[in-house]
């Protein structure tokens, strides 16, 4: 049976170094039973350690977690990589890893990037810098992602900075792109009419969430599947099999 889900598709954890230290599990966990989401993704930059301990804990309180990465791609540009499983996110994030270049991070100006569990006790701190470009193109970053069986949307594409359209003007013709993202704070109309090539695209809202403040979004995304899968949202963003995908203004 085909149902509504409410969904945040890009959310980040403190192994993001530019997320507050108070984007851990469990409050992130509460922030979506709060905000009344039934499918949550965890999107860290260019890195995955924290989205085991966030499925787990959505779990036991009936929210789906899509595992997840934000990966920076050679031309700067911010891809939102979703995979099947957890295995399959290691493995993609694993060898996204290896593209990284070999930079230290400097906590006293990015911020730290803290690995937890379900219980936020810090298991270890990431050297590597995450907040960079890895050494592949966004076509190469897709590929990765397709092949384990994953999708990908690019990210924030109405910012000024790091998107598709700021950075490379248009969607690649041959770039298979499950939906486009913009940013729930935004009138989806308006920024239609600011990039009317949009419309030819599925949209979705997201919070890009870095505290636990940016979960309250004007507008919100409601899926229409049969259970909170990624094979269910790849029909959603096709609009198949009677699938859907909404942008709605947030009920207050």
């Amino acid at each position: 049976m085909l149902r509504w889900l409410k969904a945040d598709l890009h959310v980040h954890t403190v192994l993001s170094p530019c997320a507050e230290l108070e984007m851990g599990p469990r409050a992130i966990v509460q922030a979506a039973m709060a905000k009344g989401l039934g499918l949550l993704a965890i999107t860290d930059h260019n890195a995955w350690a924290n989205v085991a301990p966030v499925v787990a804990l959505a779990a036991r309180m009936g929210i789906a977690v899509l595992p997840g990465m934000e990966v920076q791609t050679k031309e700067e540009v911010h891809v939102l990589c979703f995979l099947p499983g957890l295995k399959e996110l290691q493995e993609v994030g694993k060898e996204i890893g290896r593209h990284l270049p070999p930079l230290e991070n400097r906590p006293e100006v990015f911020g730290d990037q803290i690995i937890v569990d379900e219980e936020e006790n810090i298991l270890s701190l990431e050297d590597k810098l995450l907040l960079s470009s890895v050494d592949l193109t966004l076509e190469q970053v897709a590929q990765i992602t397709q092949a384990a069986g994953g999708l990908i949307i690019p990210a924030h594409v109405d910012r000024p900075a790091f998107s598709l359209l700021s950075n490379l003007g248009m969607v690649p013709s041959g770039l298979n792109v499950a939906a486009l993202e913009i940013s729930a704070s935004h009138d989806p109309k308006m920024v239609c009419r600011e990039f009317p090539e949009l419309e030819h695209y599925t949209l979705v809202a997201s919070s890009d969430a870095h505290r636990l403040s940016d979960f309250k979004t004007p507008f919100v995304t409601f899926f229409y599947i049969a259970a909170p899968t990624l094979a269910e949202i790849a029909l959603a963003c096709a609009g198949r099999d009677g699938r859907k995908v909404v942008i709605v203004p947030e009920s207050r």
